[in-house]
């Protein structure tokens, strides 16, 4: 299996008091944990982060990540330079503090060579719980201080797009900054400030609520318009645009376990306690029958083959979302063992 332009998912916080009632982590929330780095942690994320084979590192939480900003400042800091960071964020910080927070961030991906995404939450789960909204803060910040390593982009599962493109373009205007926002599919947008562009992504809300504006993506709805916009099937993994082939989709867990992003049932190992590099997680992967199947057969195709239909269905419609999907199969015995058998 041919396996390039791998992401790599970095879970640095559950610390999280935004209370957003479509949550999946909620549960997390009250345990609370955040990842610390160990000497061997350290050395481990340096070794994953700096693989040629990498193409992004994404800094997220299944909490607000600005609760844990240090060890998201000291996981920048172990890169060699040259990399692609994401950072994803509710932005909740007073602006004096974001501020703080933005120019510490640029002086360290400056001082490497690299480059930081700031990917702000923008729909109607987040901003109703955000007291200092940092949206048209952070564009204005762009323009005043124009950090050299830093870019804005915004990110939206709101089953409404009408509601983030308004509240853009209306909070954007709050900075004295003139917005246009252009469809360009039912996964993304374009917002133009000038000649300046700033990426706004869709995502599929997972288990919608009863009563939930119809007028989302259902799974399939989802998974064709992902496959329209990489030009290739959908499978599990780093999903890259054809020609490029896929690479692996790894994400760490505050307490250093390792996973197959989306495929969270199997444990792949800890970064505390086992040296990782992206051979050895390669390798796994060829091994396990489950990941393997996921990673080369269309997901349409897996589901087209599991027998009971109208059970599969029924998941299919309240997970609403293919990364969420597996977890929820695995509680069905012998579901998840006839894509094994494949």
């Amino acid at each position: 299996m041919e396996l390039q332009g791998h992401l790599l998912y970095i879970d640095i916080t559950q610390v999280c008091g935004i209370g957003c009632a479509f949550c999946m982590y909620a549960d997390k929330h009250q345990v609370g944990m955040s990842m610390e780095l160990s000497t061997l942690a350290r050395e481990n994320l340096a070794t994953l982060i700096n693989a040629p084979s990498v193409k992004r590192i994404s800094i997220s939480g299944e909490g607000e990540p600005l609760n844990n900003a240090k060890v998201f400042h000291e996981i920048l800091g172990l890169s060699n330079g040259g990399k692609r960071f994401e950072f994803i964020t509710s932005g909740f910080f007073p602006h004096t503090k974001m501020a703080d927070f933005y120019d510490q961030t640029d002086r360290i991906v400056t001082a490497t060579g690299d480059t930081c995404n700031i990917r702000l939450s923008a729909d109607s789960h987040h901003i109703e719980k955000v007291k200092w909204r940092a949206h048209g803060f952070s564009l204005d910040y762009l323009q005043r201080r124009q950090p050299s390593g830093l870019s804005f982009s915004f990110r939206s599962i709101d089953t409404d797009r009408h509601f983030t493109r308004q509240y853009l373009t209306q909070e954007l205007q709050r900075w004295g900054i003139e917005a246009d926002i252009t469809e360009l599919g039912p996964l993304e947008d374009v917002l133009m400030v000038g000649q300046h562009r700033f990426d706004i992504d869709y995502k599929n809300l997972v288990h919608p609520a009863a009563g939930t504006f119809q007028g989302y993506l259902d799974m399939h709805g989802y998974i064709a318009a992902i496959e329209a916009k990489v030009n290739k099937h959908f499978t599990f993994g780093s999903l890259n645009k054809a020609p490029q082939a896929n690479g692996m989709d790894v994400t760490i867990k505050p307490n250093g376990d390792v996973y197959l992003y989306g495929i969270e049932i199997q444990r792949l190992g800890n970064m505390h306690s086992e040296r990782l590099d992206w051979q050895r997680l390669r390798s796994q992967l060829l091994r396990n029958p489950l990941a393997r199947a996921l990673y080369t057969e269309p997901l349409t195709e897996l589901l087209s083959r599991l027998d009971n239909s109208d059970l599969v269905h029924s998941i299919v419609t309240r997970v609403n979302n293919p990364y969420w999907l597996v977890k929820e199969l695995a509680t069905h015995d012998g579901m998840l063992q006839a894509w094994e058998a494949a």
